[in-house]
């Protein structure tokens, strides 16, 4: 079977993660919601649904090879969906904020939680950092709920005596 790399993964996540976020954009604006900081901030599930999806294509593919996934790439497999997907967001809520609707970057600049005014490059910056958080964390998570290890480092198995505790 041939190796599937995290990178690939990831970046087939990050882009599901990244239309849907659009379409979740899209849709509220549709209704006339974008002005809420709440529902604007309920996109990012999309990036936690992305991770968990990825982490488990890598999951079935290293089961199909009769071995445990690894640590270090199912958490930047979390960061990849996160950084790649919420970068695509970003990018796609500043070309509509600056050419299709202008008057939604004013809104932008001016949200609540940031107290002043911002350039909109900042404003897409911290959706970018908020994304990437997101899917680290959600990996890490992930991957500490699928390791196996039962919390117990390599040299607590051994007995003083090298006999190894078979559990």
């Amino acid at each position: 079977m041939a190796t599937i790399s995290p990178q690939s993964i990831g970046i087939k996540y990050a882009i599901f993660s990244a239309i849907a976020m659009i379409i979740y954009y899209l849709t509220i604006n549709l209704l006339g919601l974008q002005n809420s900081d709440v529902i604007r901030f309920g996109s990012n599930i999309f990036i936690f649904i992305a991770v968990i999806l990825a982490i488990n294509t890598l999951r079935k593919h290293y089961d199909a090879l009769h071995r445990e996934p690894p640590y270090l790439p199912g958490l930047a497999i979390g960061f990849i969906v996160g950084l790649l997907g919420a970068a695509l967001y970003a990018g796609f809520i500043l070309v509509h904020a600056i050419f299709i609707n202008p008057g939604y970057a004013g809104v932008l600049q001016n949200q609540d939680y940031f107290g002043f005014r911002l350039p909109l490059l900042m404003v897409m910056g911290s959706v970018v950092i908020l994304g990437t958080a997101v899917g680290a964390m959600t990996s890490y998570i992930l991957m500490m709920a699928f390791d196996k290890s039962g919390g117990q480092p390599d040299s607590a198995r051994y007995q003083p005596s090298g006999i190894i505790n078979k559990k």
